[in-house]
């Protein structure tokens, strides 16, 4: 709710950034189009007049504006074309002074006008006025216009602002689909083992037993909370890896070796660990981690089969350690997703992070995990570690 709350709040922002950036020039469109406007009439007014005056030097009156002379001291005017409108002709002549003027004029405040007074010598001048319907019909329509690709540019951007805050987002909404999903998926599996504690715990507690029944209350509280010991450790190691906040230290190693010593160490039941020998593999490494590593993957596959086979061999511009059992093999159903979180690569596997800190700890290392069936049964799980830059040298 929160996110889908930030996105609209960015991309209202986003629409009114780019709404005050395109309306600007919207603006300036159309304050510059309605001084066009008025001022292509007011030169057909100055055109008029000059008409009247051209005719009156021959003798002719042409058509189109109403215009008057008006002779203010006399107290008389000649209308040049008649009309039915009486506009305060003496009082405009007589403020003009001697510079022409534009005036505005309502009749019964609904038809609109301007006048231009062209004065002659004090107290005398032409009048010429002109009906401002369709010059105000014009305006109307650059403001109509105006508003309308205004809106357009405000509708557009938010469109565009939901679209890029939703990109923009997308990240953050998997990493809390992600947060919740893991805070849930460890829920789950602290559930188990301190469901088993408080179980052990109150039927030890609820009457008197023996030191054997004690024992063996105390013996499965103890396995429980190893194991939930366990998950925390490997949530922490986890959540460090993703977070960056542990960094490998990186040093030449022999990939070979750590094979052999990991298969010397883990101690499995009826299962056989062997490293085969091979050229030697310097790889650039954390040994604590890497060792983490291949031990978590042995330990995984010894649980599955009876043998298990390390190899160790250069690969391009990597190291590569292969874990090979002779066990069923992963699900192919969870096959592409085994590394994920509490994912389980088959009915034996147990419901943990381990597959996960290996891959995180692979890429932390700059290299990778992948896991295959193999053709002749069991599982393969390939490490994939830069070579170390001696090896280049």
């Amino acid at each position: 709710m929160r996110v889908r709350r930030l996105r609209w709040v960015m991309a209202g922002l986003f629409a009114v950034l780019i709404a005050v950036l395109g309306v600007a020039p919207l603006l300036l469109w159309q304050s510059e189009r309605s001084d066009a406007v008025r001022q292509e009439f007011e030169h057909d007014l100055v055109g008029q007049m000059e008409e009247v005056l051209h005719g009156e030097v021959l003798g002719q009156r042409p058509e189109g504006f109403p215009t008057w002379f008006v002779n203010v001291n006399d107290g008389w005017s000649d209308p040049y074309i008649e009309t039915e409108i009486e506009p305060p002709l003496f009082t405009w002549v007589r403020e003009a002074g001697t510079e022409p003027s534009f005036r505005s004029y309502s009749l019964d405040g609904a038809d609109t006008y301007l006048a231009y007074i062209r004065p002659l010598v004090e107290g005398q001048g032409w009048v010429t006025l002109g009906e401002t319907d369709g010059r105000d019909d014009e305006l109307a329509s650059l403001a109509r216009t105006t508003w309308l690709l205004g809106g357009g540019l405000l509708a557009v951007a938010l469109v565009f602002g939901w679209l890029l805050s939703g990109l923009a987002l997308g990240p953050v909404k998997r990493m809390l689909a992600d947060q919740q999903g893991f805070l849930a998926d460890a829920a789950h599996e602290m559930r188990t083992p301190l469901s088993v504690i408080l179980a052990s715990s109150s039927q030890a507690l609820s009457r008197p037993r023996s030191s054997e029944e004690y024992v063996r209350s105390l013996a499965e509280i103890r396995s429980a909370a190893e194991r939930a010991s366990t998950g925390v450790n490997e949530m922490l190691d986890l959540v460090r890896f993703e977070s960056g906040q542990m960094m490998p230290r990186m040093a030449p190693l022999r990939l070979d070796l750590l094979a052999e010593e990991v298969a010397a160490s883990v101690r499995a039941d009826d299962c056989v660990i062997e490293a085969e020998l091979g050229d030697p593999v310097v790889v650039e490494a954390d040994m604590a981690l890497l060792r983490q590593a291949v031990d978590n993957v042995v330990r995984n596959a010894s649980r599955r089969g009876t043998r298990v086979v390390l190899r160790t061999r250069p690969d391009g511009h990597d190291g590569l350690i292969e874990v090979l059992d002779d066990g069923p093999g992963f699900d192919p159903a969870v096959l592409t997703r085994v590394f994920d979180r509490y994912q389980r690569g088959d009915r034996r596997g147990e419901a943990g992070l381990g597959l996960s800190i290996v891959r995180a700890i692979l890429v932390a290392h700059g290299g990778g995990a992948s896991a295959a069936n193999r053709p002749e049964g069991g599982a393969v799980v390939a490490l994939r570690v830069p070579l170390s830059r001696t090896v280049f040298q």
